[in-house]
């Protein structure tokens, strides 16, 4: 590679990666909690944790059930038990007051059950796919970062030739520049097949609500309705004339044996109690990564009217259908989703130091307002979540206004974080606070988990263990990365000369 095309690649990853970093780092960070929302929301409801563990649904009993609770709706949706929650969510979006109706009822024997009134998990899901911004804006922004850090990456690819090299050298004894490149290196090589998934499948869903009049002008001669109808099915055509009864579990029966292997998780209605109502199943295949798939029945005579099966078509249908997968692992379990999530973990480490070493090379120390503003947005982020999750629990009893306060003291905290690393001019010690903070802040999650609702880590079991095994494991991530961090700028360079690289 000729040199002057090496400096121009090096530049642009460097000034992409400097430009996009923070946003990046808050949508990364922030899909760690996102990744596993479901799992949280049912944590952060101790009233639906202790709903004995049952995966049992009988459709027409569900909606029996809702309809004996007046949620009576002609457009509305179930999502059935699954194997993290025990109850059963129904729920109705009313446009004139722009609000929904939710019902939850117990898988075991579909009574109403009323869930708490934290809302931490779907604080920090918005947070993720749209920034709290309107939308689509949010959506769009967090597009254009993924599209950034694809071009940030292919430029790191092709620059970084002795990779194989740079995969295991580390000199934590040199100075603090070789440091932070050592580190930059080892985690964007370890990381790429991730953060090249992580990338892509972002750019997709971000930038779907443009993506896709494009593909309706390649597919559908610029019909965007025909397009949405090819992929989400037919709307109810409502004829007027009622419908007493459905056989709603024959539906449900022919939907089993027509997608074998497919579990349902989200059941539509369109039109309910009309002749010319639609019920769609949606769910995912249990073996195949393109796993979507959705069928549409009319509700009158159980008729298929439309289906969406993407195993089997073309390429482009496949990695379309591939994306939502990948990026929210709806494949492989707990463990994967696990691994997810600390490989994100390591691509916020990547970030930070690619922040830090940007100002480094050019001669800026950590108090440039660079720096401080990278301390003080991601480190603020880490802080606000881990206030977030541990107001969920001391806050239980508050009533309503639980999900006030949580939001309140999530963004209150994330504020006030980033203006001290602003003013501040430690920014070592500072970060050290920081991380210090957040470990006690992560304990008092699993303390106040244990006072408020009864669950110990010793005596919790299920998914419930699962997140609080989730809040040990970061807890002690922050103190690795405490305890090699040093203390100051030059506490790194010291015992220079005896330094060696570590190879194997």
């Amino acid at each position: 590679m000729k040199q002057a095309t090496h400096k121009t690649l090096y530049n642009t990853h460097g000034w992409i990666g400097i430009v996009s970093g923070i946003l990046l780092f808050v949508v990364i960070f922030s899909g760690i909690p996102a990744l596993f929302e479901d799992e949280l929301e049912y944590w952060q409801s101790p009233s639906l944790t202790a709903l004995p563990k049952s995966q049992q649904f009988d459709l027409q009993s569900v909606v029996d059930a809702a309809h004996e609770e007046n949620f009576i709706y002609s457009d509305f949706f179930i999502s059935p038990a699954n194997d993290v929650r025990s109850h059963h969510i129904l729920w109705n979006f009313d446009r004139e007051k722009e609000a929904f109706n939710t019902l939850f009822l117990a898988a075991h024997d579909n009574r109403v059950v009323e869930a708490d009134q934290s809302d931490s998990s779907h604080i920090l899901a918005h947070l993720h796919t749209d920034l709290h911004l309107p939308s689509p804006y949010g959506r769009y922004l967090i597009g254009l970062a993924g599209m950034a850090m694809l071009l940030a990456i292919i430029a790191g690819v092709v620059i970084h030739i002795k990779w194989r090299k740079e995969l295991i050298t580390l000199r934590p004894k040199r100075s603090w520049r070789l440091l932070l490149t050592d580190h930059h290196k080892i985690l964007g090589l370890w990381t790429l097949p991730f953060t090249l998934v992580l990338a892509f499948t972002g750019t997709i869903l971000g930038l779907l609500g443009l993506i896709s009049p494009i593909l309706a002008l390649a597919a559908f001669d610029g019909d965007v309705e025909k397009a949405t109808r090819a992929i989400l099915g037919p709307k109810a055509e409502i004829i007027g004339e009622p419908l007493n009864r459905y056989p709603l579990n024959d539906i449900h029966n022919t939907f089993k044996n027509d997608m074998p292997g497919v579990t349902v998780n989200m059941i539509s209605f369109s039109g309910y109690g009309d002749r010319g109502g639609y019920i769609k199943f949606s769910g995912n295949h249990d073996e195949k990564l393109n796993n979507l798939q959705a069928t549409t029945y009319k509700m009158a005579t159980g008729e298929p009217v439309h289906t969406a099966n993407f195993i089997g078509n073309g390429p482009f249908q496949r990695i379309f259908a591939a994306v939502v997968p990948l990026h929210y692992v709806m494949y492989g379990g707990g463990w994967l989703k696990l691994f997810y999530a600390l490989s994100a973990l390591a691509v916020c480490g990547l970030i930070i130091s690619g922040n830090m070493l940007w100002l480094e090379r050019r001669g800026h120390s950590q108090e440039h307002w660079l720096g401080k503003l990278t301390l003080g947005v991601c480190g603020g982020l880490v802080l606000a979540t881990l206030s977030l999750l541990s107001s969920s629990t001391w806050l239980r009893h508050v009533g309503a206004d639980q999900a006030f306060w949580e939001e309140t003291i999530f963004w209150a905290v994330w504020v006030i974080t980033t203006l001290v690393a602003l003013k501040s001019q430690a920014s070592f010690s500072l970060a050290h606070g920081i991380i210090r903070l957040a470990m006690i802040i992560s304990i008092s999650t699993l303390i106040g988990d244990g006072i408020m609702n009864q669950r110990w880590i010793w005596t919790a079991e299920g998914w419930v263990l699962f997140v609080q095994f989730g809040l040990l494991i970061f807890t002690g991530i922050l103190f690795v990365f405490d305890y090699l961090l040093p203390a100051s700028k030059t506490t790194s360079e010291k015992n220079k000369p005896t330094a060696q690289p570590i190879t194997s």
